[in-house]
């Protein structure tokens, strides 16, 4: 390769999707340590992954609804070839990603035709050790946390008349499309969706131990502005036990808050795999969804996982799996992870 290497990652989607992709992307930073690297995604993989590594310096911006979609391809194609990229590494399920840049660098690498079987992270890694001569380094997903990040999180906690040095287990009642009409998807929601009666309940169940254990803990929900008419009714249902955080949009400082929780729980989702990043210990909900292709991607030893289909009532999706279970899995966390207040 002629003067320095460049390289383009490809990966358009969710918070989550763009997150599975770090161990990837930090094995070929590690591979190429000469290279400069660029990403195409979407709007929330640009917030995501802003700040990720400077030597990430580059950011394209498509959307994958049409028909933005199909305007962009083809003055991003040709700002591609302008740009002259060595490699493209895809890591993209859909045959039409490869089909649009195969030819826009000599080498182009992404995820064989055969179907998944492994965890998403571990495929997208495989995708970078077929490129090389060696395999390449292996790591979890992660995500900076920047000290004023963290900052912010301390004085939103104080706020609020938590104490961020205690024990403080956070709740994350919501998930990407919980603020769509229920009729969007009325057969899903119950594999997305932990009732709001059972979010309260673990809050009570959880403030109920600590007062008995002479501990000090505290219950959190951080919830976008607009989210906060559905978490209210979680913040109801626990009679007092949980305390809602309301604060304007702010990535780094909600990074910050993950960071320095003792323990979330949350449903498959999005702040499930930022939590995994940030190294938080997670009690995930998980019904149809296998947390063997997109579970959190942490040593295990920080994660536990709970399914419906390890319940007697499966069919019921994540209704059931009860509070009595998630808070004996988060006082488990607190232990295995040397937590004490």
């Amino acid at each position: 390769m002629a003067g320095r290497p460049k390289i383009l990652i490809v990966r358009v989607g969710r918070a989550g999707d763009l997150i599975m992709i770090t161990p990837a992307v930090r094995s070929l930073l590690e591979a190429f340590p000469e290279a400069e690297f660029h990403l195409l995604t979407g709007a929330e993989g640009n917030r995501v992954m802003r700040g990720f590594d400077p030597r990430l310096t580059k950011t394209w911006i498509y959307s994958r609804r049409f028909p933005r979609s199909w305007i962009l391809k083809g003055p991003l194609r040709r700002a591609f070839l302008r740009e002259g990229y060595d490699r493209i590494y895809i890591f993209e399920a859909k045959p039409m990603y490869r089909q649009w840049l195969a030819d826009a660098a000599p080498e182009c690498h992404g995820f064989p035709s055969a179907a998944a079987d492994a965890h998403y992270c571990e495929r997208c890694l495989r995708v970078v050790d077929a490129s090389l001569p060696a395999p390449a380094v292996r790591g979890w997903v992660d995500l900076p946390v920047t000290d004023e990040g963290r900052a912010k999180a301390r004085t939103l906690l104080e706020e609020n008349g938590v104490d961020p040095d205690g024990l403080v287990v956070g709740l994350h009642p919501t998930f990407s499309g919980s603020r769509l009409p229920f009729f969007r998807d009325r057969a899903g929601m119950r594999h997305r969706h932990w009732p709001q009666e059972s979010f309260g309940r673990l809050a009570v169940l959880l403030r109920e131990r600590a007062r008995k254990e002479g501990r000090e803990l505290a219950v959190v929900i951080d919830a976008l502005p607009e989210e906060k008419p559905i978490v209210e009714s979680v913040v109801a249902a626990a009679g007092g036990a949980a305390t809602l955080l309301c604060a304007p949009p702010d990535f780094q400082r909600y990074k910050g808050l993950l960071a320095g929780l003792s323990v979330l729980v949350t449903p498959n989702t999005g702040p499930m795999h930022i939590a995994a990043a940030v190294n938080t210990p997670l009690v995930a909900l998980f019904s149809r969804w296998s947390a063997a292709d997109c579970g959190p991607f942490m040593d295990p030893a920080r994660y536990t996982v709970l399914r419906s289909e390890d319940t007697p009532q499966p069919g019921r999706g994540l209704a059931a799996i009860s509070p009595e279970t998630a808070a004996a899995a988060v006082w488990d966390l607190i232990g295995r992870t040397g937590q004490s207040a």
